[in-house]
């Protein structure tokens, strides 16, 4: 059984598609069904069948005369040609001399090619004129066939070419057949088992495909085949595809089924375990022209290995580039709507010429109409974040919407919760103290509890993927887009995100949508912005040592962590323990009363590093100053992290009564049972309030009250550290502040390497900005892919203190990026900002400022206008304009900068090379580099050195001052120089 679409007989808009019945027995005919020709359905029914066959092996359809079917019957071994779409016409039978099984026919006009069994001395190609076949007589007349050959050999299959061609396949040959002549012969023959199915592409008849028996499947070229030598010629296909179909008797069962797309080109496809059709999409590779090798090519050669030599040998004898190939270039599963398919053929689709329907018949004899979703061939993002995608129904391009026709829901900005600073970095939290705007619009302790949940610090928090979970569900393409890493980097350098103000960074952060202005992220800048204040002014700076942007780690560690860096002058030599002792001990008297109320263990052996550690994490205060932010902690509705802060600075005491004062029962009645810690803080005997305070430990939500009760029940700040719901820099605080030098040295290294694998920002307290930092940034980047952020930060660092080839690559990945949306000025003021940064305490950059890539030259020495200052005013002075031209170290500023009407500045009318007048302005025709004369002297001066700078037009190369360049082209379109029709400020 069997289906075929008629590709000549639709009626208007309708398809047909002719099949045979799983007995074989009947053959029917369907059409499609659509309401109109801009509605595409999946409708189709039968029209009109023919029945009383026996065992039909095989079926063609006329082309030209419309209704015309031939089918061949192995039970009565005969061709029987009618007309399906008339009930009562004649059917005409068609039987060779020697009765014999039919395998294959094919209509061409008037003529019926059909291929039977082989026979003793009856030709197995016979070729029958049916053009006199009458639907109403009996056709006695057409009883003789009118070509034939290939008398002692079974035709297997059998299709036109085109009008006078036929390709003929038995079981071991396959051949081209000319039939212009009385006898037709056949003009070349290959010797191949690929014999069977022989079908032909009907975009370009010259390929064309065949299987075996064992389900091989190949496409071959019949002009590759005519050309080659030899009368029995052993060509190999342009592609093979083994076992490609099932395995199948030709003499029990038809051959599978195998198409050649007649909607796409260069597409075939085959039915697969029944409820798969797999589609084959190739391409044409045309020869490439041989070349002699050079030199550098047969160097290759010698140079390889003999394995390489051999598997490059092999691969020439596969492909031969200098031959017309075949390639497949995609391999497409389409699943049909219904199992047990045996049969199908391409049905085009209305509403798109290239889309393709498959009609499916089902091994029950039902048939159906279903789509394949086509695949996407080629997508490419632009710059911008926006999406080309183009594939069998056109091209397309998903353009980023706005940020005001964003919905609300894709770029509010962040709440007052949302926006939270980090308390111990904040240094204007006074303008919270007397407004209900704070981070929880007041002491609603509900509220906060909720904030806390949403707001918490550590990026592994498992309720964090709550927050967004409705809106991750709920995506559209555009909204995807806009909140992707690329346009939200985008968005922030046009927002001015970048190296010259770490406090605005913070702002944009917050002003941007609230999963770009994470937490961590925000608490980093603010992080990098003291530690760069507190550089500038010198304060991390002490005996030759540059201990800025170093983090918590390096400075508990000393030299040995700063190995890689250049934390001394070059005079001083590489840093030494004493040298970095000195430095921090004079750091730290240099803060005065703060860091003598810092709270360490009296047994440290590292008492200066401490208290510089507990320095640069943020986590020290003086008394006044502590007892203030937990007022304006209590104030803003943050009760439990009061408590927490106060337990944490080791006042129990404090903490009971933060609690009690709450307006929150529930907070009251938990300051009743912390207080029980007053009566057990000594014993050592485990007490019933001892394991409930264990148990409310792991129960209670709020991170804070979890760490007071983990505390209180064993006096254990171990307990503590473990609540990783907790911000870092207060666990750093709280290590820093209690633990032993040894357990210390333990949980900085352990937490250093959870942070730098996980890529948490809010590490680099730890890390700082040092190598380390650069692992934990490359765990980030890995991460989220903002690369922004990363180059930004290792900026600070990089290379002032040491050089990373990462650092490079990211900085140059965002250039490129700055580059390709245009925001050259973005780009030109970060490379300024990076050279700024690259000063060392000295002074003296560290990193080369990129060169110049605009310079005027000379007309006629072509050389840059470039001498040292100090000549140019020699030679001014001595009336030589024209100077040496010597090398200089310094070079004239371009664009005439040096040119201008100031005391300092020469005036230059001329070549330093080859004493060349410049180019006369078109307007008032002085000598550019001129001053223009009549100028207000109490004009501004900056406005007044433009106005004298050089304006060419780089297409007719004419040249103005651009003052006159201004006011000339206010009110004309055309060059001011006469005969020139060029629209210079046009272009």
């Amino acid at each position: 059984m069997s289906i075929y679409r008629c590709h000549q007989w639709d009626e208007g808009i309708e398809q047909q598609f002719l099949g045979v019945s799983p007995v074989w027995d009947e053959v029917s005919l369907y059409q499609t069904k659509h309401p109109d020709a801009a509605t595409e359905t999946n409708d189709i029914f039968k029209v009109a069948h023919r029945s009383g066959f026996d065992h039909i092996s095989c079926l063609d359809y006329s082309r030209e005369y419309n209704g015309i079917v031939g089918v061949g019957c192995n039970g009565e071994n005969t061709v029987a040609v009618f007309d399906i779409k008339s009930e009562s016409s004649s059917v005409l039978k068609i039987q060779a001399k020697q009765s014999r099984s039919i395998n294959s026919i094919s209509f061409r006009h008037n003529l019926l090619a059909i291929g039977f069994e082989k026979g003793r001395s009856d030709n197995s190609l016979q070729i029958w004129n049916v053009e006199h076949y009458s639907r109403t007589s009996n056709n006695d007349h057409i009883n003789t066939p009118l070509q034939g050959c290939l008398s002692s050999e079974t035709v297997t299959s059998v299709t036109w070419v085109d009008e006078q061609n036929l390709l003929v396949a038995s079981p071991k040959h396959i051949r081209g057949i000319d039939t212009r002549t009385s006898e037709p012969h056949p003009t070349w023959q290959i010797n191949s088992k690929l014999a069977f199915g022989v079908t032909c592409d009907p975009f370009d008849n010259h390929y064309f495909g065949s299987f075996s028996e064992d389900g091989t499947v190949a496409i071959w070229d019949q002009r590759k085949i005519s050309n080659a030598t030899g009368s029995k010629k052993n060509v190999d296909p342009l592609l093979t595809f083994p076992r490609l179909v099932p395995e199948w008797n030709p003499r029990k069962n038809q051959g599978p089924c195998f198409r050649f797309s007649s909607v796409r080109r260069g597409e075939f496809a085959t039915v697969y375990s029944g409820d798969t059709i797999r589609r084959w999409n190739y391409m044409h590779v045309p020869p490439v022209p041989p070349h002699a090798p050079d030199s550098d090519d047969a160097e290759k050669l010698t140079s390889d290995t003999p394995e390489l030599n051999n598997l490059k040998n092999q691969c020439s004898q596969v492909f031969k580039p200098s031959e017309e190939s075949l390639i497949v270039s995609i391999v497409l599963d389409v699943k049909t709507d219904y199992e047990r398919v045996v049969s199908f053929d391409y049905s085009p689709d209305l509403t798109c010429a290239t889309s393709t329907n498959f009609v499916c018949m089902r091994q029950s004899g039902s048939v159906f109409r279903m789509p394949a979703v086509e695949c996407v061939e080629e997508f490419n993002f632009n710059p911008y974040n926006e999406l080309s995608y183009c594939g069998p129904e056109g091209t397309h391009t998903l353009f980023l919407p706005s940020s005001d026709s964003m919905p609300s829901k894709s770029r509010r900005g962040i709440n007052h919760a949302e926006r939270r600073i980090d308390l111990a970095l904040n240094d204007d939290l006074k303008k919270y103290t007397n407004s209900s705007d704070g981070p929880n619009g007041g002491d609603d302790e509900e509220s906060f509890e909720d904030y806390e949940e949403e707001s918490d610090d550590d990026l592994d928090n498992a309720r964090f993927p709550k927050r967004h979970e409705s809106a991750a569900l709920n995506l559209d393409p555009q909204s995807v887009m806009y909140n992707d890493i690329c346009n939200v980097i985008r968005r922030r350098a046009l927002m001015g995100y970048g190296l010259h103000d770490c406090s605005n960074n913070i702002k944009i952060l917050e002003d941007i949508d609230i999963i770009d202005g994470q937490m961590s992220i925000r608490n980093v800048w603010k992080w990098l912005d003291l530690a760069k204040r507190s550089l500038d002014k010198g304060s991390m700076i002490s005996e030759g040592v540059d201990l800025g942007f170093q983090g918590v780690l390096g400075i508990w560690n000393g030299p040995s962590f700063m190995q890689d860096e250049i934390r001394t002058s070059r005079d001083s030599g590489p840093l030494t323990m004493e040298m970095f002792k000195n430095a921090v001990q004079s750091i730290v008297k240099q803060k005065g009363t703060k860091t003598a109320n810092i709270s360490i263990p009296k047994n440290s052996q590292k008492k200066a590093e401490r208290m510089l550690c507990l320095v640069v994490s943020g986590w020290y205060l003086a008394n006044s100053e502590f007892e203030e932010k937990l007022d304006i902690l209590i104030n803003l509705g943050f009760t439990t992290k009061a408590a927490g802060w106060a337990v944490f600075h080791g006042d129990v005491n404090k903490a009971i009564e933060i609690l009690s004062r709450a307006k929150n029962e529930r907070l009251r009645i938990i300051a009743t049972a912390i207080a029980g810690y007053l009566a057990y803080s000594d014993s050592k005997v485990n007490s019933p309030w001892k394991d409930q305070c264990r148990r409310m430990a792991s129960e209670l939500d709020d991170p804070y009250l979890r760490a007071i009760f983990a505390y209180i029940a064993d006096n254990d700040w171990w307990d503590v550290l473990d609540e990783h719901s907790l911000p870092l820099r207060e666990r750093l605080g709280v290590a820093l502040s209690f633990l032993g030098d040894k357990d210390l040295d333990v949980y900085l290294n352990r937490v250093a390497d959870t942070v730098m694998k996980r890529g948490e920002l809010e590490g680099l307290i730890l890390t700082g900005v040092t190598p380390k930092g650069i692992d934990l940034l490359q765990s980030y980047v890995d991460r989220t892919k903002d690369v922004q952020t990363a180059a930004l930060i290792s900026a600070f660092a990089c290379p002032r203190y040491f050089i990373s080839e990462r650092v490079k690559h990211w900085m140059d990945s965002y250039r490129t990026l700055l580059n390709s949306w245009q925001l050259f000025s973005v780009r030109a003021k970060l490379d300024v900002l990076r050279t700024k940064l690259s000063k060392n305490y000295n002074g003296h950059p560290t990193l080369k400022a990129n060169p110049k890539q605009v310079h005027l030259q000379c007309l006629r020495c072509n050389k840059n206008f470039n001498k040292p200052v100090g000549q140019l005013a020699a030679g001014s002075a001595n009336g030589n304009s024209s100077g040496s031209s010597g090398a200089g170290a310094s070079l004239i500023k371009q664009f005439n900068k040096l040119q201008m009407k100031t005391s300092e500045s020469p005036t230059i009318a001329n070549c330093v090379h080859c004493g060349a007048p410049f180019p006369r302005c078109s307007v008032c025709l002085l000598t550019l580099g001129t001053p223009i004369p009549d100028q207000p002297v109490e004009a501004n001066k900056n406005a007044t050195k433009f106005n004298d700078w050089f304006s060419f037009c780089l297409s007719c190369n004419h040249g103005c001052h651009a003052h006159h360049a201004e006011e000339w082209f206010r009110k004309h379109y055309v060059c001011p120089v006469p005969s020139c029709n060029c629209r210079c400020n046009s272009k």
